[in-house]
């Protein structure tokens, strides 16, 4: 009896620092819910499939891939659990998702959103970068040979532009 009490004090840590949550607002901007369709990208692997979505069941026979295949591209998988998880010293929110089928998908939901393979992405964001001042002026001169800027004006907001750099 003296064991098992030990024992389960041994391993009172491991459990104590996963928690069940209802919702997580991830490093896109979009707050998920229980029940809600996380929408799929593309998966990042060399062969198409998800890196950060990973089979729950039972382990493959031969070394064979737990992860989800690459025919879920731009599809959607339900979240069935959120879950805190402090365990490696960083906290991360792993999502338990249900794609169909048998089996359920552990998804490290804020590394799948930086590999791009849940929607929005974090490259989506990056994508919109800032003008180069080049493209500013054209945007200026535009708007002066429309008629939208006087000369003055444009010589104004170009020189401003030209100091920035």
């Amino acid at each position: 009896m003296k064991k098992l009490i030990v024992i389960a004090a041994l391993l009172m840590p491991f459990f104590s620092q996963s928690q069940d949550i209802t919702q997580y607002k991830a490093t896109n901007g979009v707050t998920y819910h229980l029940n809600d369709t996380v929408r799929l990208g593309k998966g990042s692997a060399s062969d198409g499939s998800f890196l950060y979505l990973e089979e729950r069941g039972l382990p493959r026979p031969g070394n064979r891939s737990r992860s989800l295949p690459k025919q879920f591209t731009n599809g959607g998988v339900v979240i069935k659990t959120i879950k805190k998880d402090g365990r490696s010293g960083a906290e991360k929110y792993l999502f338990v998702v249900y794609p169909g089928g048998i089996f359920n998908y552990s998804l490290y939901i804020d590394d799948a959103i930086l590999a791009c393979e849940v929607l929005p992405c974090a490259q989506s964001s990056a994508s919109k970068q800032p003008a180069s001042v080049a493209d500013e002026i054209k945007k200026l001169k535009d708007l002066y040979d429309s008629g939208a800027l006087t000369k003055a004006e444009f010589e104004a907001q170009k020189k401003k532009l030209l100091k920035e750099q």
